[in-house]
């Protein structure tokens, strides 16, 4: 019952930690093209535009909007100001937001940064089983800190510390180990083909 419990509360968790980025990303979305049809509104009237797809000129000119923004942040985020700027931000506010580190780093190696540090992805054997896990920090007297991530959303986990001897590192993408998480381990085969442990030969009975 208490395993039945933890799991009902593991999902929870994880379905909200899922869910939340992508509602907050549509709010901010509808309320950002709706403050560019705002804008673009006058101009728009003077414009006969019409997509195929039976989007109409406001809507058409404020998506155009958005994306011209979006790349002039872009730009600006480049900048040595804004780079102190987003310093500032990260060190004094989402530095304190659970897992805000972790996704930062994941999120680099998703987009294909190959200059942002990413944690290491590692086999780590927990009881009798091996899991996917991911090497956050070397500790001293030869252990390890791993955060095993949860399923289907790996942005909520368990922590284990543990010697070194119990991990084994694994020379595959962080976006790969992401992505068999959250398949329930389909692709697996693939994933971990010559790199699992070689399985123990059970006792002879009477030993």
């Amino acid at each position: 019952m208490k395993s039945f419990l933890k799991f009902i509360h593991m999902s929870l968790v994880g379905g909200i930690l899922f869910l939340l980025p992508i509602i907050v990303l549509v709010i901010i979305l509808g309320k950002a093209l709706a403050i560019a049809r705002k804008i673009v509104g006058p101009l728009a009237r003077h414009i006969p535009l019409e997509s195929s797809i039976g989007l109409d000129a406001p809507v058409i000119l404020a998506i155009a909007l958005l994306v011209f923004f979006c790349f002039l942040a872009g730009f600006f985020a480049r900048t040595a100001l804004a780079q102190k700027a987003i310093s500032w931000l990260e060190t004094t506010v989402l530095s304190n937001l659970p897992g805000y580190e972790f996704i930062k780093r994941l999120g680099g190696s998703l987009l294909g940064d190959e200059n942002r540090q990413t944690y290491p992805v590692v086999l780590a054997r927990i009881e009798d089983a091996w899991q996917l896990a991911f090497l956050m920090e070397r500790l001293e007297n030869n252990q390890v800190a791993v955060f095993v991530p949860g399923v289907p959303s790996p942005q909520s986990g368990s922590v284990y510390f543990m010697t070194e001897d119990r991990i084994q590192l694994l020379d595959v993408p962080s976006s790969s180990a992401m992505k068999c998480l959250k398949r329930y381990g389909l692709g697996a085969n693939a994933l971990l083909a010559g790199r699992l442990p070689p399985a123990q030969p059970p006792e002879a009975p009477g030993k």
